[in-house]
């Protein structure tokens, strides 16, 4: 009797199908606005996405959490949508409705039955240039967003710590900066700051709007520039400067008491390249296949060597996401077991680490990793909001968004194992880390 792996399976389906089969158009409107269409048939849904490239890192000193801020009063009234209503029309509809604020980005959502995509494409159009930002509202909400970093951050002794260690990590980088912004500049908002915030991002030309589900490509095209078409190009648009990979010649560490926690925790970071950096753009795919062999799953070198075998922790992970728009960190977390010393779970970890750069990984635990990434991939197509999120997060930052559709399967096939231990030894360097330690 035969036996055939799953692996093998997914793989020679993934290497033998094409990943996005859906019908697709890409404009780019007179006034510079980017529209992505894709035609999902699954149901009777449609999402919209708009994102304004616009993000923590765009702000200037002294003036943290501005984008955020901003986010929540975008629903907050327009000349024909009273505060408090945004959310509750599309409620009316059936349908729901948020945002999100990145270092990199501000993104809007709404989701509705199809037939009710004309709502969508208005209200967003509206609050695109037609904001009625108010001393009342802007009081309320920043009392608000104060209270949500209580909640999130203040309170919260493991991101208060995780606060610290990214800007220990980033330094002077703007990703350095809290996207929440710090209590004391929240505070210190003004309605005239987000007024000129708004006025300066919230433009055709710095938009990008994705659309995805059940609809007809013609007509919504036609909505798209009814509604959009009309809006004027902002003249002046300007970004944080990116900056290259920082040179590093020793680890930094941080370490942190605090008598809120009463678990250690353990994080390490490593600045690497993103996809956005096309010098070293090639590096993403061999890092994204490298952060999985070494501390994604229960089948990960972490997790086996650090917690079955070892027993020296009871969690172990590795973590990297290659979106951003700048240099991103490649992440090591770990919580020790009750009465193992940190010293010990460290040297551990960072033996592994260095074992990848000395030594190649095996056929099979690459094909594994690989099998894996892609598996996850394939199972997140199912999801118009996961669909549109991609190509958004893609073309905020200026990339082509179909290398993640029609190009990602075989871009991670095609990473070597000598691919990871170059990535491992370029990258993951003793004197290029950051530690930080959470002890109670």
């Amino acid at each position: 009797m035969w036996r055939v792996s799953l692996g093998l399976i997914l793989g020679i389906f993934l290497l033998s199908t094409p990943l996005m089969a859906m019908e697709s158009r890409e404009l780019r409107l007179d006034n510079g606005m980017s529209v992505v269409l894709v035609r999902e048939n699954k149901a009777p849904v449609v999402v919209t996405q708009m994102w304004y490239k616009v993000g923590s890192m765009d702000e200037t000193l002294g003036k943290s959490g501005l984008s955020h801020m901003l986010e929540h009063m975008m629903f907050q009234g327009t000349k024909t949508v009273p505060p408090e209503e945004f959310s509750k029309l599309i409620a009316r509809e059936g349908g729901e409705d948020n945002a999100s604020t990145s270092s990199d980005y501000t993104m809007y959502y709404i989701k509705l039955a199809s037939d009710r995509i004309e709502l969508a494409l208005r209200l967003e159009a509206d609050r695109m240039r037609g904001l009625q930002l108010e001393e009342k509202e802007f009081k309320s909400e920043n009392l608000v967003v104060r209270e949500e970093r209580r909640v999130r951050t203040d309170s919260d002794p493991n991101q208060r710590m995780m606060e610290k260690f990214r800007q220990t990590a980033y330094g002077d980088h703007p990703y350095a900066r809290p996207v929440i912004g710090t209590m004391a500049e929240i505070e210190a908002l003004t309605l005239n700051d987000l007024k000129t915030w708004y006025n300066g991002y919230y433009a055709p030309n710095n938009a990008t709007l994705v659309v995805v589900g059940n609809m007809d490509l013609d007509q919504t095209e036609k909505l798209v520039r009814h509604y959009f078409a009309p809006m004027a190009a902002h003249p002046g648009l300007t970004h944080a400067v990116l900056k290259d990979l920082p040179s590093q010649d020793s680890p930094r560490r941080l370490e942190v008491s605090d008598k809120a926690t009463k678990l250690p925790y353990w994080v390490a970071g490593y600045a690497v390249p993103t996809l956005a950096m096309s010098e070293w753009m090639q590096d993403a795919f061999p890092l994204d296949v490298l952060s999985v062999i070494l501390g994604n799953g229960n089948t990960s070198r972490l997790h086996q060597r650090m917690i079955r075998e070892r027993g020296l922790a009871v969690s172990a992970h590795a973590g990297y996401s290659g979106f951003s728009r700048s240099w991103e960190l490649f992440t090591l977390s770990a919580m020790p077991k009750p009465g193992v010393d940190l010293k010990e779970l460290e040297k551990a970890l960072f033996e592994e680490v260095s074992r990848l750069a000395e030594e190649q990984v095996s056929a099979r635990e690459l094909e594994k990793a690989c099998n894996g990434l892609i598996a996850e991939h394939v199972y997140a197509m199912d999801s118009i909001d996961r669909i549109a999120w991609l190509i958004g997060r893609m073309r905020v930052n200026d990339l082509d968004w179909r290398i993640m559709f029609e190009e990602y399967p075989r871009r991670v096939r095609a990473v070597t194992a000598q691919d990871i231990q170059r990535v491992a030894a370029q990258y993951l360097r003793p004197e290029r880390v950051t530690v930080g330690i959470l002890q109670p």
